[in-house]
C-alpha cells in the first residue's frame, strides 16, 4: 500500500466517537454509583441532581447524562476526523486524547452545571474528576483502537 497518511472517513471516526463517549458515560456512571456508595449517598445523587435542575427525576437525569455523553462522542469524532494533529493513529495517542477531553469536560460542564444546581464547585469536581477521566480513558480506548493501523479498512501494517 502506498505511503499516504491514513484518515477514517467522517462517519467512522464519528460513530467511534459517540460508540466511545457512551460506554465511557456508562463506566462513568458506574465510578459515580461506588463514589455514591463510599461516601454514602444515595445512589443516584448525580442523575437526581440533573433531573432536579431541569425539573424530572433520575430517569430524566440518565436520559440527559447520555444524551450529554452522545453529543461530546459525536464532537470527539468530528475534532479526530477535521483537526490533522488530533488523527488517532495508535492506541496509546487515543487514550491520551481521550483522558485530554476528559479534563476539558470538568471546568466546561462540571463548572457550570455546579453554578446552575448550587453545588459548591470544589464538592462537583471532587465528585466528577476521576469519572471524567475514566470517560476520557474509555472514550481514547475505543477510537485508539478501532483506528490503529492493523485496524484500518484495507491498510496493512508498517512492516509491509
Amino acid at each position: 500500500m502506498n505511503a499516504r497518511r491514513y484518515s477514517p472517513s467522517r462517519t467512522r471516526a464519528v460513530a467511534l466517537g459517540i460508540i466511545g463517549s457512551l460506554a465511557g458515560t456508562l463506566a462513568m456512571d458506574a465510578v459515580m454509583v461506588v463514589e455514591a456508595l463510599i461516601l454514602g449517598e444515595p445512589l443516584d445523587v448525580f442523575v437526581a441532581l440533573i433531573g432536579s435542575v431541569v425539573g424530572g427525576g433520575s430517569l430524566v437525569g440518565v436520559a440527559l447524562h447520555l444524551l450529554m455523553g452522545t453529543l461530546l462522542g459525536l464532537l470527539f469524532g468530528l475534532a479526530i476526523y477535521y483537526i490533522p494533529i488530533l488523527n488517532v493513529r495508535s492506541l496509546r495517542q487515543g487514550v491520551w486524547l481521550g483522558l485530554l477531553a476528559g479534563l476539558i469536560t470538568i471546568p466546561l460542564g462540571c463548572v457550570p452545571f455546579a453554578l446552575i444546581a448550587d453545588v459548591p464547585v470544589v464538592e462537583m469536581v471532587s465528585f466528577s474528576f476521576i469519572p471524567h477521566l475514566v470517560w476520557g480513558a474509555v472514550l481514547g480506548v475505543v477510537a485508539g483502537y478501532a483506528l490503529r493501523p492493523s485496524a484500518r479498512p484495507g491498510e496493512t501494517s508498517a512492516a509491509h
